[in-house]
């Protein structure tokens, strides 16, 4: 360590009033080493101290702050980085808040959302007419109870056949069956005779538009209508009579005892 030397050179405290003055009692002690070197990391400290409390001037000045108060700035002050945190945390926060307003919704999961189902539309066939073999005109509720075949473009001898064979062995016996096409069909040979069987022509196509199940196709259906001239069934792309043969039975059933 060094020493103060006075004038005369024999390592002796100066006399009062003499050498150097006191230095002021808040420095507190002060050690000057040997090297000066070992000053670098208090000088770094202090310079690093120097260029924060620059950056907090630069701060405050362009958010409009009052200035700092004057006071020992050291590695431990809190600066500006709390408060530029918690301010960037709050204006994130509000544009996710805007974003989640304004952003249009959708159903969970891509699921379509469905209307619940309307109870299906009773349709009645009593209004229509067709035209017989001879060309005369018949009422539909004449000739009901019913299974009507719309058979355009198709010969359909074995469906024929096969729904003359189901309703002679259902428990509607009675009920008839309409062969209907653009143009009275011809009717196979050989059917059952204890079904009453008809061809008869319908030209602008009214009994398939009165169905909207069977109005937007064109391919072979039946129609199942009860002896008031309700539609009880309805069936499209029909091949056989197995399509429909087990509801046969409601044909016998009169209106009266469906009430």
């Amino acid at each position: 360590m060094g020493t103060l030397r006075g004038d005369n050179g024999g390592g002796d405290r100066p006399q009062d009033g003499g050498g150097l003055p006191d230095l002021p009692p808040e420095w507190g002690t002060i050690i000057i080493p040997d090297d000066p070197g070992a000053l670098d990391d208090e000088g770094t400290s202090i310079r690093r101290q120097f260029r924060r409390a620059a950056i907090r001037r630069r701060w405050r000045r362009r958010l409009h702050l009052k200035p700092e108060p004057l006071g020992r700035t050291t590695d431990d002050s809190p600066g500006l980085a709390v408060p530029l945190l918690i301010m960037s945390i709050a204006v994130i926060a509000t544009l996710v808040s805007l974003f989640a307003v304004a952003w249009p919704r959708r159903n969970p999961y891509g699921t379509p959302q469905l209307t619940p189902p309307s109870p299906a539309a009773v349709v009645s066939l009593t209004g229509l007419t067709l035209v017989d073999s001879e060309g005369s005109t018949v009422r539909i509720r004449d000739l009901t109870p019913a299974v009507i075949l719309l058979i355009d473009g198709c010969s359909c001898e074995q469906l024929i056949t096969g729904t003359v064979n189901a309703v002679a062995a259902s428990k509607a016996p009675s009920a008839q069956v309409l062969v209907v096409a653009t143009r009275p069909p011809t009717l196979p040979e050989a059917l059952n005779v204890k079904v009453k069987v008809g061809a008869f022509a319908d030209p602008n196509g009214s009994v398939r538009a009165a169905v909207p199940f069977l109005a937007p196709s064109r391919t072979t259906a039946a129609i199942l209508v009860g002896a008031d001239g309700r539609v009880l069934r309805s069936v499209s792309s029909v091949t056989s009579a197995a399509a429909f043969d087990s509801e046969l039975g409601n044909l016998a059933v009169t209106p009266s005892s469906t009430a």
